[in-house]
């Protein structure tokens, strides 16, 4: 067991060490190879996302035309940047109820209605809240990709280390208190040390500290959601691309959550 254990953590290591290098690379290539990255990303945590509910080849069309969608939303935010995400968010909207209505019968309404709330949720959750962050400056790209990787990291080692007490074990039976705890701490420390050393964003240090508190329960909060999405439709992992950490949503369901929560944050800071 020790040992089978000790294999799966060296897949998560080398695997994690391939994508910090991919990672490495594309922000010295610059903004526009993050913006198309961050692109392929979605796409493919979108993909994922749909298959949770229509697995492998069941409706391909109908995952396509809303991964479409989402690949569209990425060429007008970059082609026009000025251009408000309510724009998207209206367009999408109107092209799910024509989705509703052109393959609308009495027989297959609910299914319908269903699939069409699905996509619209997953344009939502993925390609949307990813183009927020093709808008962060490479600082700011830096700080909310550094709070999930670090949370998780720390909240992962502190469990396996001294997690005694389960915190939410009917979504995610493995974590701990502890872990959550170490992992929360982590993520302040990460928030103070861009702001001091980076200038990433400007702000009191009890604003700096609610941040970091901020940004790490929702890391967690991230993991904790897509977790229990995969239970609902009882899979253990969304995809198999990663090898030791599943697929590509296990890796940005943390992100997710903190590229919205900054997007907030920076929000709130300008109108007050």
């Amino acid at each position: 067991m020790a040992e089978t254990k000790f294999s799966a953590l060296k897949t998560r290591v080398k695997t994690a060490i391939i994508l910090l290098l991919i990672l490495a690379l594309v922000v010295l290539s610059g903004q526009t190879a993050i913006y198309f990255f961050l692109c392929l990303v979605a796409l493919l945590a979108q993909w994922e996302f749909l298959n949770l509910f229509y697995p492998k080849y069941k409706e391909r069309t109908f995952k396509w035309y809303f991964c479409g969608l989402g690949i569209l939303h990425f060429i007008l935010s970059y082609s026009l940047p000025a251009l408000p995400a309510v724009f998207s968010v209206g367009v999408v909207a109107l092209l799910c109820a024509f989705f509703v209505l052109t393959h609308f019968s009495h027989e297959n309404a609910w299914a319908n209605m269903k699939k069409a709330s699905i996509g619209f949720v997953s344009f939502i959750y993925l390609p949307l809240i990813f183009s927020f962050m093709g808008k962060f400056s490479l600082t700011q790209q830096l700080l909310v990709v550094s709070i999930p990787i670090a949370s998780d990291t720390c909240a992962y080692f502190a469990g396996i280390a001294f997690g005694k007490h389960k915190i939410w074990p009917a979504v995610s039976p493995k974590k701990s208190v502890e872990g959550c705890f170490v992992g929360l701490i982590a993520s302040i420390l990460v928030v103070l040390y861009f702001a001091y050393a980076h200038h990433v964003i400007h702000a009191s240090f009890p604003l700096l500290l609610l941040l970091g508190i901020i940004l790490g329960v929702l890391a967690q909060l991230g993991d904790f959601f897509e977790s229990a999405l995969k239970r609902t439709v009882d899979i253990k992992d969304s995809g198999t691309l990663l090898a030791g950490h599943g697929g590509v949503l296990d890796r940005t369901d943390s992100l997710i959550f903190t590229i919205t929560g900054f997007e907030l944050f920076a929000l709130m800071l300008s109108v007050f």
